[in-house]
This record gives C-alpha cells, sequence and structure tokens, in this order.
C-alpha cells in the first residue's frame, strides 16, 4: 500500500501538470508530447495515493496511466469502453499477446543496434490485423540516437507472425527493461518465453 501523499495541482495544460505530479512524488512519466497537447487536467488537491491522484488528475482528458514496476508510468490513450470479454477470447487475447512479446525480442535481438539488456525504453505498438505492425510510437529515448535508430527499426518491420484475435486490446504497451547485474540476455536462446507483463 503506498503511502498518501499531500498534492496541490491546480488544472492546468497537461503536460506542466504531469510535471508537477512528478515533483510531489518523485515518479517518471513517459509519453509521447502529442498525447499532452490541448489536454487540461483536472485539479488534485488533498491528501492521496499517488495513483489515486493520478487518475484523478487525468478525469476527462481521454487518457490513462500504466504503472510499472520502478514506479514509473506510461501515459496512453484510455481504453474505449466495451463488454466484458469471454473467458475464451480473454485467454486468447492474453496469449496473443506472450508472442507479442516473445516475437519483439527475438526482433530486437536480430537487429544491429537494438540488442536489449543494456537499456530501458517503452513503446506502444498498433498490429494490423494480418499480425504486421501498422503504427508504433516510442516513448522517449533509450539514450543514444544509435539505440533509438536500431530499436524504430526492428519496430517499423516487426510482425507477430499470427492474425489479431477478436477483442485484442490496442495498442499495445510494450516495456523493455535493463537485465539485473549479472544476468546475460538469452538473444541466442532458440525458445523465447513467454512472460507475463513487458518485455524483459
Amino acid at each position: 500500500m503506498t503511502a498518501p501523499l499531500s498534492f496541490d495541482i491546480p488544472a492546468q495544460p497537461l503536460a506542466s501538470a504531469l510535471d508537477r505530479y512528478g515533483d510531489a512524488t518523485g515518479r517518471e512519466v513517459l509519453y509521447n508530447p502529442a498525447l499532452a497537447q490541448g489536454r487540461i487536467s483536472e485539479a488534485v488537491k488533498g491528501s492521496f495515493e499517488p495513483e489515486t491522484a493520478l487518475q484523478l488528475l487525468l478525469a476527462g482528458t481521454g487518457l490513462a496511466a500504466r504503472f510499472l514496476k520502478d514506479n514509473s508510468f506510461v501515459l496512453v490513450p484510455a481504453p474505449e469502453a466495451a463488454g466484458p470479454p469471454e473467458g475464451s477470447a480473454a485467454a486468447l487475447a492474453h496469449q496473443y499477446y506472450g508472442v507479442v512479446q516473445a516475437r519483439l525480442r527475438d526482433a530486437l535481438c536480430r537487429t544491429s543496434g537494438a540488442r536489449p539488456g543494456s537499456y530501458r525504453i517503452a513503446a506502444l505498438v498498433w498490429i494490423a490485423p494480418s499480425g504486421t505492425v501498422s503504427r508504433f510510437e516510442r516513448l522517449g529515448s533509450a539514450g543514444t540516437v544509435e539505440l533509438d535508430r536500431g530499436i524504430d527499426n526492428a519496430l517499423r518491420h516487426f510482425s507477430v507472425g499470427a492474425p489479431v484475435p477478436p477483442g485484442f486490446a490496442q495498442p499495445v504497451l510494450i516495456v523493455v527493461l535493463p537485465q539485473a547485474s549479472g544476468v546475460t540476455m538469452s538473444c541466442g536462446a532458440t525458445a523465447l518465453p513467454h512472460a507475463a507483463g513487458g518485455v524483459r
């Protein structure tokens, strides 16, 4: 349970409100600046848990936050309201997400200048019905122009190799995290794990 913090953030342009939120919580925000353009935050005044404060701040903006394990968060378009998926559809979507992760990890490992293990990056990926990437947005920089170019190249030519199942939520949030000290990235492995969560 996160301890409540005191917030006093007036309604204002969303980008500056997110800066104020980051100052108050110490949490990093990853987002495409175009998402914040023309959007106004709600005022947040009082004592709230950081997650609750952020939800209040984003209310009515059409955006939502996905929190990462390191307490940073990614700003994404809020999913459109939909009825609850049937169990089989949810299971298929979960399985497909695992395939997306494994295929992307393979693509990064095969792309010169984008081999994962030392950098942290987040991206939103839109997958066409055929399984190819129709659009992507890299959120921030991996640290160097060369790395960013390699990652963009891998995303641009990325294909899941399987059609998108019905009800699969998009865009897909992909998070690539650096490996812990002493852990070697298994890019040479023939079988890639279908882990839940971000690409690792």
